[in-house]
């Protein structure tokens, strides 16, 4: 029989990378937090530190976020300085193709692992966590019970609608009917029904290649702007939306973004698009929570905080909240000598 413990007591050659991470999903939807591994980061804001690694070490998100370590739906949260002195942490967020400029799912998943673990002191009844992400800085809170995490929501940054009742042609699918908005990233919400089909499970490869052709169509032939941070001005996915299983959710979405990537949560910063298109449209009120399931049934609940001008934009500011989950840790190592230590994608 081996001695298993020297397993457990293995220590990697000198010039192998070791990333260490903690594992958590929100409504299903996976996040990787990746803790160590990273060289130290030059840049002197968020988004400079984003174009810095993006740059040089790109790798590093192939390495983690794909195959044999993560899946082409893989979803990751590297944790860097804050941007301000009064903020707790910064965050860059990364997918199969790149990265984020926000993410509603990993503030949640954030908000759940700082506290737990200690990182940030627990205050009755209300404990805060301030993250500068790449869409801005982001107040989350967790309402605290018997000290544990009662619930968690956040506040997103302002919102709003740029189209509403636009149409585009898409090759395959004719004439295409769509809102777009931003919620931390641009969304073009479509309703399921213009494709035929429902959001049921087994019309889900249906759904990803139907939505990378939207997406392409719409990225072709709209400019996305945002008034101030021209940095946000990409499309970055598309939600389709059908009716939900539950009577008291409002609906049920599906997004897909990045390169084919499917969320298994309702899209934090998708539902805050949507409480914006809703709110222009008179079918939401302020502080009126809008429920909204996802294809694993999870739901994440949206609200109007406050409306805003946002220079020339009517915004919204949304709150989010949704439930998250710590599934464990890892320790990755990458073996300069491996064929494919910088990972792979099968499609």
């Amino acid at each position: 029989m081996i001695e298993l413990n020297k397993l457990k007591d293995f220590t990697p050659p000198s010039n192998w990378i070791k990333i260490q991470t903690i594992e958590a999903h929100t409504g299903g939807e996976p996040l990787r937090v990746i803790l160590s591994g990273y060289p130290n980061l030059k840049g002197d804001s968020i988004l400079s530190k984003r174009d810095e690694i993006a740059q040089n070490y790109d790798f590093l998100r192939t390495a983690l976020m794909w195959e044999p370590r993560g899946h082409k739906d893989m979803y990751g949260a590297l944790i860097v300085e804050p941007d301000k002195p009064s903020s707790d942490v910064g965050v860059i967020f990364m997918h199969n193709n790149g990265y984020s400029t926000g993410c509603g799912h990993a503030i949640i998943a954030l908000t759940k692992i700082f506290i737990d673990y200690n990182l940030i002191p627990i205050k009755d009844p209300i404990t805060e966590v301030v993250m500068d992400v790449p869409s801005g800085t982001i107040n989350a809170f967790a309402k605290i019970k018997d000290k544990q995490i009662d619930k968690i929501f956040f506040n997103n940054v302002p919102s709003f609608v740029q189209e509403l009742d636009s149409a585009i042609d898409v090759p395959g699918f004719g004439q295409i009917k769509y809102d777009l908005a931003y919620g931390g990233a641009f969304y073009a919400v479509i309703n399921i029904n213009e494709l035929g089909i429902s959001l049921d499970k087994k019309y889900l490869d249906d759904i990803i290649a139907a939505g990378k052709k939207i997406k392409k169509a719409i990225s072709k032939n709209v400019n996305c702007m945002h008034p101030i941070e021209t940095e946000m001005n990409d499309l970055y996915g598309i939600i389709f939306v059908g009716q939900a299983d539950r009577s008291y959710c409002h609906s049920k979405n599906i997004c897909i973004f990045a390169n084919g990537e499917l969320d298994r949560s309702p899209t934090g910063t998708g539902v805050s698009a949507r409480a914006a298109i809703e709110f222009s449209k008179g079918n939401l009120g302020k502080n009126e929570p809008m429920l909204i399931e996802s294809i694993t049934g999870s739901i994440f609940s949206v609200s109007v905080e406050k409306s805003i001008d946002l220079v020339d934009k009517k915004a919204i500011v949304p709150q989010v909240s949704g439930q998250a989950w710590v599934t464990g840790s890892s320790t990755f190592w990458i073996d300069p000598n491996d064929p494919l230590k910088n990972g792979f994608l099968l499609k």
